[in-house]
């Protein structure tokens, strides 16, 4: 009922315009009754279709002039005729005005009607002015809660924003405009865009991809003219678009004529705003993500990077969350200035998250009142992380690993360091930028990489140089999950392949991208420990051996006679439990022929003897392990000392 009420009201301008022509008409010709009645059904069609812009238009408008040439020539023997045309005339402009109607019901979005749809189509040529009607964004225009005294250092972005913005207000003839922001997630991109509204003293209006987004065909387009005809109105103010990858998306990647239709309005809209004094802002995480038309100069001439938190942004950051949550003075001043330095490059969000993680450890009741340590943070980063990399389960001690007492004593100490680098670095230590661990293979030196992520804990992550030689990204990617990750292990395993000597080798690139992340080159971080494992030391490129990179060594040797002996006594008797009786004589074969095997060789050739014993006791019952159960398992191995 409503909407007919709306559309009879709607058809009311263009009847009331053919009535006045037909009679006017029909005055100045002199006509009557059924000739006048005629003339203005004519009128009314053509008025009705010049209004709806109705398909068909010429040949209505045609038939319609046709009749009222007959009619108002008097030519009474066309009186029929006249007023058939005038019928078909009036009957087909109806026709196609319902026709219509039913569209714009059909298309027409939840809570609008059809009469705004057709509002909207009748003023295509004024889209700012319909879409303004049509969308109201004025709940989206704010005064800024802060400006850059709520942040704490990032004094070169800060700068660099507002010397930016004051230009485009105080010369906006010069039509420079548009600020693209770009960095990692969690860095505070909106929260810079809004302290810049508030530095500047004007009003700070924010849009979205999730305020502007609609299912509805053209409808995302239409809003967004709204929402530049919305920040147009405005006589000076911050106009942000967040998540801009959502509106310009590269074209070249598109497949749906929708996505296109968006990124044209959005460069359109955006080159009419310059030359005002309306500073656009616009937020991505990644500038690739960005279509190349609109990042060129002429839309975004000025590019900031917003990097994660500096230093005093750090300390200023975990202060405020963590006295939030627990109270001023909560966190203990060496541990704060510990942590904001080896936090380096995590967000701002992140580091605004452990606080209230901290608050929730104290509910737990995993530590009691007074000022947080250092150690009790590193744990609830940790929480936060939600991650501590690829550490299997069942990871051995550093003392169930058979190895030199000397290499053993080294990893003791490696241990102690990682596990109080906080106390380590007040006293003026300093942890390896990276490990090398060499030997012989089977000796346990990727075992003893994960003892040490165990006993330290620290997270811990692995890769191998064939790993890393089949993606160029691979290195990077990893690198980057370590950073995440902190602290962090991160192991190379058969790392000959990706080190060697570099005159020799066709990876050289990638040797050197992964020296520059150890040494520091690309940036020191903190926490992030490189172990490189190799059987063939001296294949490696001697510029990996050097001071700042692999700077500790640890060596890994085949046990000798007497330690593999009580090895092999300790688990052959283990594994044989109370099943299977073991002969000192087979003891004794067993060393023999195992002398200076590795470890993991040792391992194998137990559970083979083991494999032998039982599969003769499935078939004759036998209990006892014999030489010839020890003979197979080493030949088997291809082992020739026995």
């Amino acid at each position: 009922m409503k909407d007919a009420i709306l559309s009879t009201a709607r058809d009311c301008p263009p009847l009331l315009i053919g009535c006045g022509v037909g009679f006017g008409l029909g005055s100045a010709l002199h006509l009557q009754n059924i000739r006048l009645i005629v003339a203005v059904i004519a009128c009314v069609g053509v008025a009705l279709v010049l209004h709806y812009r109705i398909p068909l238009a010429r040949r209505l408008m045609a038939m319609a002039t046709v009749v009222m040439l007959v009619v108002a020539l008097g030519h009474g023997s066309l009186h029929t005729t006249a007023i058939l045309g005038a019928g078909a005339a009036l009957w087909m402009t109806v026709r196609a005005g319902y026709r219509r109607y039913r569209r714009e019901r059909a298309s027409a979005p939840p809570g609008r009607s059809p009469s705004s749809a057709q509002s909207s189509a009748t003023q295509r040529d004024a889209g700012q002015v319909s879409a303004q009607h049509a969308y109201s964004l004025d709940d989206r225009v704010l005064r800024a809660r802060f400006g850059f005294d709520a942040i704490t250092g990032m004094a070169d972005v800060k700068a660099r924003l507002l010397n930016v913005a004051r230009e485009i207000l105080t010369h906006p003839e010069q039509a420079r405009n548009g600020i693209l922001l770009s960095g990692e997630p969690g860095n505070g991109k909106t929260m810079f865009a809004e302290a810049l509204a508030g530095e500047l003293g004007i009003p700070f209006f924010s849009i979205s991809y999730q305020d502007i987004a609609s299912k509805w065909i053209n409808e995302t387009p239409e809003r967004v003219k709204a929402a530049f005809a919305q920040a147009a109105r405005l006589r000076q103010a911050v106009f942000l678009i967040d998540e801009m990858d959502g509106f310009i998306k590269s074209r070249s990647d598109q497949t749906h004529s929708m996505d296109r239709d968006l990124t044209n309005t959005m460069l359109t809209e955006m080159v009419r705003l310059r030359g005002t004094s309306i500073v656009l802002v616009a937020a991505t995480n990644d500038i690739a993500w960005l279509d190349v038309a609109a990042i060129r100069e002429g839309r975004f001439d000025f590019n900031v990077e917003v990097p994660p938190p500096d230093l005093p942004a750090r300390e200023a950051i975990l202060k405020r969350s963590v006295g939030k949550a627990l109270g001023p003075n909560a966190l203990d001043q060496s541990a704060l200035r510990s942590l904001a330095g080896r936090w380096a490059g995590f967000s701002a969000a992140r580091l605004m998250a452990v606080g209230p993680q901290l608050a929730d450890m104290r509910t737990e009741g995993l530590f009691g009142k007074g000022p947080v340590s250092f150690d009790i943070a590193m744990q609830a980063m940790r929480r936060i992380q939600g991650s501590k990399g690829q550490l299997p389960e069942g990871v051995k001690a550093i003392d169930e690993i058979i190895m030199p007492d000397g290499s053993r004593d080294d990893l003791k100490r490696l241990t102690r360091r990682l596990k109080n680098v906080h106390r380590m670095e007040q006293l003026g230590g300093a942890l390896p930028r990276g490990v090398l661990f060499y030997g012989p293979p089977g000796t346990g030196k990727t075992q003893a990489a994960m003892a040490l992520a165990k006993t330290s804990d620290w997270a811990f992550l692995k890769t191998t140089g064939a790993e890393l030689l089949g993606s160029h990204a691979a290195w990077n990617k990893l690198y980057r999950e370590a950073k995440n990750l902190r602290p962090c292990i991160l192991l190379i395993d058969e790392a000959d392949d990706v080190l060697g000597d570099r005159r020799l080798s066709s990876v050289a690139p990638l040797t050197n991208r992964i020296l520059a992340s150890i040494d520091g080159a690309d940036g020191r971080v903190p926490d992030v420990l490189v172990i490189a494992v190799t059987n063939h030391p001296e294949a490696l490129d001697q510029a990996v051996l050097r001071g700042g990179r692999l700077e500790q060594k640890i060596r890994f040797e085949v046990p000798s006679r007497e330690v593999l002996a009580a090895y092999i006594r300790i688990h052959l008797k283990r594994k044989a439990g109370e099943t299977f009786a073991i002969s000192r004589h087979t003891v004794e074969c067993l060393i023999a022929g195992l002398a200076g095997c590795s470890i993991a060789d040792t391992d194998t050739a137990l559970q083979r003897v083991i494999d032998e014993a039982v599969a003769r006791h499935i078939d004759d019952g036998s209990t006892t392990i014999t030489t010839a159960d020890v003979r197979a398992a080493l030949s088997t191995l291809a082992v020739s000392n026995v």
